[in-house]
């Protein structure tokens, strides 16, 4: 089985995980696009893939010591939601206990080998 990942600076998160984790859960959020497309510069858009995402299906959002709340799962949502001019998306917000089991390394999961 392949697993999703999404790596951000020195943190890298199982997306796979984080899903299973999130598996049948209700969405209780709704992020403003507007304020997470500003940061699209941050991440790789694919604008092909961008067009044939689902808007319905819920960002993933982790909260990060020392940085705030960051999207995991979902930039290419985003890409198409600000580009169709749609104002909020669907998320899910993980707590810091979640965040922590899904993430792979950063923070006091240690770092990849390469920033040793």
């Amino acid at each position: 089985m392949t697993r999703d990942i999404f790596t951000f600076g020195a943190y890298r998160w199982n997306i796979t995980a984080a899903e299973q984790l999130l598996a049948g859960r209700p969405v209780e959020h709704y992020a403003p696009v507007k304020k997470a497309a500003a940061l699209l510069f941050m991440v790789y858009i694919d604008e092909a893939h961008a067009a044939t995402v689902d808007l319905a299906k819920p960002l993933i959002i982790a909260p990060v010591n020392n940085v705030g709340h960051i999207v995991i799962d979902g930039w290419h949502r985003i890409y198409k939601a600000h580009n169709e001019g749609i104002e909020t998306l669907p998320a899910h917000v993980l707590t810091a206990e979640e965040e922590h089991q899904i993430r792979i390394y950063g923070g006091d999961k240690g770092q990849p080998f390469y920033y040793r």
